[in-house]
């Protein structure tokens, strides 16, 4: 991912008997603004898993859910963790809005069922979710 030239971030902290499983990284053709990657975290023993994506451009703000928590990251300033129906999810799920950089790149807490990576596995809390989003750091 580094080599993409992409800035690359993650979660200091994952709930206990979690693991990285699976990472994607997509480019663009054209230009360096359509860099994304994805990393999957599961607990196979528990069934539950999320992502955490990122992205160098082209996001947008996400709907309120019927549900919203605070996010105070250390690095990227305050941000709000949504709780509804997002993606292809279907029934709610949670959906961070974009933490980051004025200019990017951008990253954020995804839940299940809003991306098919995250069809087969269950949420974690939604306090868990905060706990994974304030802890997001810049790799070295």
């Amino acid at each position: 991912m580094r080599s993409l030239g992409l800035k690359v971030a993650l979660p200091s902290y994952v709930p206990p008997s979690f693991n990285a499983d699976t990472v994607l990284v997509s480019a663009g053709r054209e230009n360096v603004d359509s860099l994304r990657y994805l990393v999957v975290y599961q607990n196979l023993s528990a069934d539950k898993c999320f992502v955490i994506e990122s992205a160098s451009g082209g996001i947008g703000d996400l709907p309120s859910g019927p549900r919203s928590y605070s996010i105070n990251s250390p690095i990227f300033g305050k941000s709000v963790l949504e709780q509804g129906l997002y993606g292809n999810a279907k029934q709610p799920t949670l959906l961070s809005q974009w933490l980051g950089e004025e200019n990017g790149p951008f990253y954020r807490f995804v839940g299940t069922g809003v991306i098919p990576e995250l069809s087969n596995c269950s949420n974690v809390t939604p306090q868990e979710a905060v706990k994974v989003s304030q802890s997001i750091r810049y790799l070295n």
